[in-house]
């Protein structure tokens, strides 16, 4: 298996396939070995597990026909195969056009716009640098990032940078989402496009500076067998293949998860409690003028997409966490699991990374379900496009309908289109 965003708690780990880690084991259950020396034995380099084999003359390790009769292991292969291009086109395309409408001159003059137009990099970044590597891994069964050792170094710290910079974007959007429900009198001082951009370049700077190690910690290795490796340097083992996991663990989910669950919370309070005085005060002595009630509406439609974003990234990443969390504890007890327990962990991994890649995919979706300027601002870039080859009768439908779309056709003139929300 190819090294991933979900395998960072492997990195640096040699990669070698599933079914000799399995037969390994069983033969070691076979021989009755002590805890210690199955964890000794385990720890091996691949070539060195194949030479301990041979050593004892047994026969050859199980085939990969011989484990694809585990129901388990054959679902494995056909998600890792046919779902990531899936997402990849999905995501290319979502991502894509999301920077495009969020960075033109109209969108970008709200900070919250800028968040997500950098958020949409990053997904980007994510999806090239963990899923597609890892997607042609499993399809040729060559990982480009251990041709090289400059590949190695920089695939290292872009995919572990570029996911952890993707998250903190979510939740900067959160806080300021929260200082606009909450604070509304020091939203203009706190929530502007000028922060926004400092905001983005101290996350951005911030985990590059964390990853950066990885330029020296990490290097290549050429096996007997000629195939190369991307693994820590003895000197760094420990830092990159014990500590490392669980800091990233915690900056990448469980850190975050804490985070939006409480500010996601108190936006929801803050909230229903404005709407509910906004209702009362509809209906008392102090109404509310229709531009006011407009502009009142078209908040919390952008707080309520906001939230959608934010709970996606809790929903897609959580199984990824547990994940995280207890990859350890299933490395430690290989050598008393049976190869349908293997696969079954396989499986779950490989679900949960999907789920996790998933997450980079689908916020263009989301903008555009619940996005009503967003989506209006899509249908102008098409309208333009199909503009510039149709017909002069279709043009004249084709401009009524674009108006209507862009906000022009409005029932009260009192209304004010605000093209710089979502």
């Amino acid at each position: 298996m190819s090294f991933s965003r979900s395998d960072v708690e492997m990195l640096g780990k040699p990669t070698e396939p599933l079914n000799l880690t399995m037969y390994l084991a069983d033969i070691l259950r076979q021989f009755n070995f002590d805890e210690n020396m199955t964890s000794e034995i385990l720890a091996l380099s691949p070539e060195q597990r194949q030479q301990f084999l041979e050593d004892l003359q047994l026969p050859s390790p199980v085939q990969e026909a011989d484990v694809m009769n585990v129901f388990e292991y054959r679902v494995h292969k056909a998600i890792s195969l046919y779902v990531p291009p899936f997402l990849l086109l999905m995501g290319t395309f979502g991502n894509v056009i999301a920077f495009i409408i969020l960075r033109n001159k109209a969108m970008s003059r709200q900070s919250t716009n800028l968040y997500l137009a950098a958020l949409a990099l990053a997904d980007s970044l994510v999806l090239f640098v963990g899923l597609f590597r890892r997607w042609m891994g499993d399809v040729l069964g060559v990982d480009i990032q251990s041709e090289t050792a400059w590949l190695c170094k920089t695939v290292s710290v872009l995919a572990l940078s570029g996911s952890q910079f993707s998250v903190w974007l979510i939740i900067a959007v959160t806080i300021e989402r929260y200082i606009v429900v909450s604070h509304p009198l020091h939203a203009s001082r706190y929530c502007n496009p000028s922060r926004a951009k400092r905001v983005i370049a101290l996350i951005a700077s911030i985990f590059l500076s964390l990853n950066i190690h990885f330029a020296w910690t990490m290097t290549t290795h050429e096996k007997s067998n000629g195939f190369k490796e991307c693994i820590p340097t003895k000197s760094f083992h420990y830092l990159v293949v014990t500590i490392w996991p669980w800091i990233d663990a915690t900056l990448y989910a469980l850190l975050p998860f804490l985070l939006i669950v409480i500010f996601n919370t108190l936006i929801i309070f803050q909230t229903l409690k404005a709407t509910i005085w906004r209702d009362a005060a509809q209906n008392g002595p102090f109404k509310q003028s229709d531009k006011r009630k407009y502009f009142s509406d078209t908040n919390i439609k952008l707080t309520v997409m906001l939230l959608a974003v934010s709970f996606t990234f809790l929903i897609t990443t959580f199984p990824m966490a547990i994940v995280m969390v207890y990859h350890s504890q299933w490395n430690g007890n290989t050598e008393n699991a049976s190869i349908p327990v293997l696969a079954q962990r396989q499986l779950i991994r490989t679900s949960s990374e999907m789920l996790m890649f998933l997450n980079h995919s689908v916020n263009f979706y989301l903008y555009c379900a619940l996005g009503q300027k967003f989506r209006n601002h899509v249908m102008k870039k098409l309208c333009r496009k199909n503009a510039s080859t149709s017909t002069n009768l279709s043009d004249h439908s084709q401009h009524l309908y674009c108006s209507r779309v862009n906000g022009y056709h409005v029932a009260s003139k009192t209304m004010c289109h605000d093209e710089t929300a979502l």
